[in-house]
Order: structure tokens, then C-alpha cells, then sequence
């Protein structure tokens, strides 16, 4: 008998709510821990057709990267995108959980996932910091490549690995890419720390226009997509559930796709 308290507690062992930035909402969003599960539907953002996926799988619990509950809300009536969904998640029983900025922060997080995909080496935390017990933990990831290549090379292999619809990128410096500088989602308030880090690109999910010309010089900072830098934060949540408790239905959900659409 699996409850809501026993995923938040593998997720929270993994990745503890005390490592969440201070403006973040991580943790159970809807539901009461003793609640027994029948399954676990995984995304990044919670929405209708996501619920709708988990009613369907006869699932009563979702698991997001993104709160759902993000801001304060005062009034539940069902007028925006959040409301309905608190409506539909609360009228059908289902509990809703997210493990946001506290899973970028671990070493196995949202940017260790992002760096086993693209192959890094000798993978650090390019932003650490130490709990009380000395644990360390923090925002990005710089990692070694297994074999310098160019700029352009690179490009085409975060296209690839990242299932991207387009790239925008800084110029390119000329440089061979040996060491790599990453942050999922946002993060290019790190652009220092990835040069400070000997990083030959910065890659990140969502940069602003005059940070390519007034940050981007002496190194490649690649702009791949919010989405598309966190769309395996969902294999993060599926493996941790499924190696902890290999009986249980948990599921990556089929029908969630990205936001952004591009012409």
C-alpha cells in the first residue's frame, strides 16, 4: 500500500524541500500524505489534459517539476488556467507534488540529467552551497567533454539531444568546446560563473536579447528552450519512484507537450 507520503518522501530524500530557493513553493500542492495511490502520472507542468491523462490511468496522484501553486491565490473559482485545475484536481481526489528549484539543486537533479545526456565528465555544481550537515548542493552544472569539438559540432549536438525546434546562440568564439557550463531552465545570471569555471559555452534555457552582446563575448551561450532543457526532469521523478518502489504504476505522461510553438 502505497501513500502520498511515501513518494514525497523518496523525492524529498533525493532532493529535501530545504534546498528549494526561498521565492519557491516546492512540496505537496493538494492532498493529505495518508492518502493510499493507485499510481503516479509525471510531467513538468501540471494542466487539464494532464489531469484528464491521470484520470484515465485510474492515477490519483501527479507529480510536476513546476507548482502548480506558484504565487498566492485568494479566491478559487475556476477563472484561469490554476484555478481549474485546482478545481478538477480537488473534485477528483487527486494530489499534486512538485519538486522544483530543490531538484535543480542536487548533483543528480535537473542539470546532472541535462549533463548525462549531453556525455559530461568529472561533472561539478557551478553555484554550491553546503546544508547544516555539509551536504553540497546548488544551481548549474559544469562538466569536462569526452573529446573537444567544435562550436558548430556542439550546436548540432545540443539540437539533437534536446529535440529542439531552433537554437539561438552568442557569436561563436572560434574556440574548440572542451568544458561545458550548464543550467536548466533559466540561469544566465551564472554567465560569470561559467567563464570563472574555465566553461568554453554556457547552456541554458532561456536568455534575454541584450545579455547575448553585453555577456555573451569569449564564450558560446546557448539559449535551447525552458522546456526543452527540462523535459527529462520527468525521467528524473520515473526512476526514482520506479527503482524505490518497482510494483507501483507510475507513468511519464504521454500527452503533455511543449507550450512554445515555433514557425
Amino acid at each position: 500500500m502505497t501513500t502520498v507520503n511515501d513518494i514525497s518522501g523518496i523525492i524529498e530524500a533525493f532532493a529535501p524541500l530545504s534546498y528549494q530557493e526561498s521565492y519557491d513553493n516546492a512540496g505537496l500542492i493538494i492532498g493529505t500524505r495518508d492518502a493510499v495511490l493507485t499510481g503516479v502520472l509525471v510531467c513538468l507542468d501540471v494542466t487539464e489534459p494532464v489531469i484528464d491523462e491521470a484520470m484515465d490511468l485510474g492515477f490519483n496522484m501527479i507529480v510536476s517539476h513546476h507548482p502548480l501553486i506558484f504565487k498566492g491565490i485568494k479566491s478559487i473559482t475556476g477563472k484561469n488556467h490554476t484555478e481549474k485545475c485546482l478545481v478538477k484536481a480537488i473534485k477528483n481526489d487527486i494530489a499534486i507534488y512538485a519538486g522544483h528549484t530543490n531538484v535543480d539543486a542536487v548533483r543528480h537533479g535537473v542539470n546532472g540529467k541535462m549533463a548525462e545526456k549531453l556525455g559530461l565528465q568529472n561533472c561539478r555544481i557551478l553555484s554550491p552551497v553546503f546544508s547544516e550537515n555539509g551536504e553540497e548542493y546548488g544551481l548549474g552544472m559544469v562538466g569536462d567533454m569526452p573529446s573537444a569539438e567544435s562550436e558548430k559540432d556542439f550546436l548540432k549536438r545540443v539540437k539533437e539531444t534536446f529535440h529542439c525546434e531552433r537554437l539561438r546562440y552568442s557569436e561563436p568564439t572560434g574556440k574548440q568546446i572542451r568544458k561545458v557550463a550548464l543550467c536548466g531552465g533559466s540561469g544566465s545570471e551564472f554567465i560569470e560563473l561559467a567563464k570563472a569555471a574555465g566553461a568554453d559555452v554556457f547552456l541554458i534555457g532561456e536568455a534575454r536579447f541584450h545579455e547575448f552582446f553585453t555577456q555573451g563575448q569569449n564564450i558560446l551561450m546557448i539559449d535551447a528552450g525552458h522546456y526543452e532543457t527540462e523535459q527529462f526532469t520527468k525521467e528524473v521523478f520515473f526512476d526514482l519512484i520506479s527503482k524505490k518502489i518497482p510494483t507501483f504504476a507510475v507513468q511519464i505522461s504521454r500527452v503533455e507537450r511543449n507550450p512554445v510553438y515555433y514557425l
